[in-house]
C-alpha cells in the first residue's frame, strides 16, 4: 500500500494525517523471511497487534503490525501459518519493543506463537507513570503530535478476509506514530527521574505468562461482583455461567454476546420464577428470552436445588490472581496505600509510580527492616528503597 490516505481531524489546530510511509502486506512465507530481514536492522520498532475476541469464542492474532520507522509491515496470521519466525525480533534485546498496553499483546503473542520477549517499552505505562490525564493511544498521538486518530474500525472483525484498504489505514495509524510518542515519554520519564520504576514494570511484561486460550471451572470466581453473592445466588450464577459456557463455545461467540456477565448476576439475585420475572431482569429481551430462556429456567432450579459447598473454591484458582493478603498485615497494607498516595501528590506522579499494587503487597507480607532488604522485593528496586527506604521501614514497624 503506497498511496497517500488523509484524513482532517476535528478542529483547526489539528495536522492532517498522511500516510506516506512504505507499507507492506505479509501474507505470502517467501515475503515473510525478507520482511524479519529488514525488521532485524532497526534498533527500536513500533508492534501492535489486532484480534477477533469480539466475534469468536477463543480468540486468536488476526493482524500483526510492526513499523521500524521507516517502513510498515502488516503481517497476516490467517495466512501465514507459521511465524515463529517472529521470535528472531521479539527476542532480539538490542531492538527496542515499543507497545502501547504490551501486557494484551505480549500475552496473545505467546499464546499463539510461542513468542519471548526482551526490551520492552510500553507507552501506556509511561503515560500513567508520568500521570497524564488520558493514556489512551490516540490521546497520546493527539497531545504529542496534534493528529487526531479515526478509531472507526476499532471493533472490526479482524479475522475476516480481504483486509480493505481503510482498514489497512486504520491497522498503520497506531505505529507509524508510535516511536516518535514513545521517544518523547522516555526523555520525560528520564526528566522526571522515573526510569528505573518503568523499567521494572517493562521487565514484568516481558515475563508476562501467556493468555490462557482454554476456561475452566474456576473462571467463574472472576465474575466481578460473584464473591459478595449469598449462597443460593451463588449456586444459580454457577449454573448460569457453565451453561453460557458451552452455549458459547458451541455457537463459536464471545460469552457475553450469549449473557453479558452483570446479567447472570442480577438474575442470580433475583431468582425469578416465570418468564415476566426474567423479562423483567436487564439484559433479557423478549429475544433473549426466546432463544435461552428455556435454559435460563432449567439453571435456576438446578442453582436452588444445588448444595452450595459443591461449588470450587475460589482458593483453587490460582491463575493471574496475587496472593491474597492476610489479615493480621491489612493495616499496614492501608498505612502504604495512604503514604503512597501522599508521595505521589508531593511528587505531581502517578501512584503506581511510587510503589505498584503488587510490589505494596509484597512489602507488606516480608516487612523489611532495612533498606537492602527492601531493595530485594520484587517491584521495588534500588531506586525506591534509596528515595523511600527509610519511611517505608517506618511504617512497617509502626503498623507490625
Amino acid at each position: 500500500m503506497h498511496d497517500q490516505q488523509t484524513g482532517t481531524a476535528p478542529g483547526t489546530h489539528m495536522k492532517q494525517v498522511s500516510f506516506e510511509m512504505p507499507t507492506f502486506l505479509i501474507d505470502r512465507p517467501e515475503a515473510l523471511h525478507d520482511a524479519l530481514e529488514q525488521i532485524s536492522k532497526a534498533r527500536e520498532i513500533a508492534l501492535d497487534t489486532e484480534s477477533n475476541s469480539l466475534y469468536v469464542y477463543q480468540e486468536r492474532i488476526c493482524v500483526i503490525q510492526i513499523c521500524t520507522g521507516r517502513k510498515i509491515y502488516l503481517f497476516d496470521p490467517m495466512r501465514l501459518k507459521e511465524l515463529s519466525g517472529l521470535n528472531t525480533i521479539t527476542s532480539d534485546p538490542r531492538i527496542v519493543k515499543y507497545i502501547h498496553g504490551a501486557d494484551y499483546d505480549v500475552g496473545g503473542l505467546k499464546r499463539d506463537f510461542r513468542l519471548e520477549f526482551n526490551n520492552i517499552f510500553d507507552t501506556m505505562i509511561a503515560a500513567q507513570f508520568l500521570n497524564f490525564d488520558k493514556i489512551g493511544m490516540a490521546d497520546l498521538v493527539e497531545h504529542f503530535e496534534g493528529v487526531h486518530l479515526e478509531k472507526k474500525f476499532t471493533k472490526s472483525n479482524w479475522g475476516l478476509r480481504p483486509i480493505s484498504m481503510h482498514q489497512m489505514v486504520y491497522l498503520c495509524q497506531d505505529v507509524q506514530f508510535l516511536v516518535p510518542v514513545a521517544r518523547k515519554l522516555r526523555e520525560m520519564l528520564k526528566q522526571a527521574d522515573l526510569t528505573e520504576e518503568a523499567e521494572i514494570e517493562f521487565r514484568r511484561l516481558e515475563q508476562r505468562t501467556p493468555v490462557e486460550m482454554a476456561r475452566d471451572v474456576h473462571d467463574f470466581w472472576n465474575l466481578k461482583g460473584v464473591r459478595a453473592l449469598k449462597p443460593r445466588e451463588l449456586s444459580i450464577a454457577y449454573e448460569l455461567y457453565h451453561w453460557r459456557e458451552k452455549r458459547a463455545e458451541r455457537l463459536n461467540l464471545p460469552p457475553f454476546k450469549v449473557l453479558n456477565n452483570s446479567t447472570i448476576l442480577d438474575v442470580a439475585t433475583a431468582a425469578p420464577r416465570n418468564k415476566k420475572e426474567l423479562l423483567a431482569i436487564k439484559g433479557i429481551t423478549e429475544t433473549v428470552y426466546n432463544r435461552c430462556g428455556r435454559d435460563m429456567h432449567h439453571c435456576i432450579q438446578r442453582g436452588l436445588s444445588r448444595k452450595p459447598d459443591r461449588i470450587p473454591e475460589p482458593e483453587k484458582n490460582h491463575r493471574r490472581k496475587r496472593r491474597c493478603i492476610h489479615w493480621d498485615d491489612q493495616a499496614l497494607v492501608d498505612a502504604l496505600k495512604q503514604w503512597r498516595l501522599k508521595k505521589a501528590e508531593e511528587r505531581g506522579i502517578h501512584h503506581l509510580a511510587v510503589l505498584p499494587g503488587y510490589a505494596l503487597e509484597n512489602v507488606a507480607r516480608e516487612k523489611p527492616d532495612s533498606p537492602e532488604k527492601l531493595r530485594g522485593i520484587q517491584g521495588v528496586g534500588a531506586r525506591r528503597a534509596n528515595i523511600y527506604g527509610a519511611e517505608i521501614i517506618e511504617l512497617v514497624k509502626a503498623n507490625s
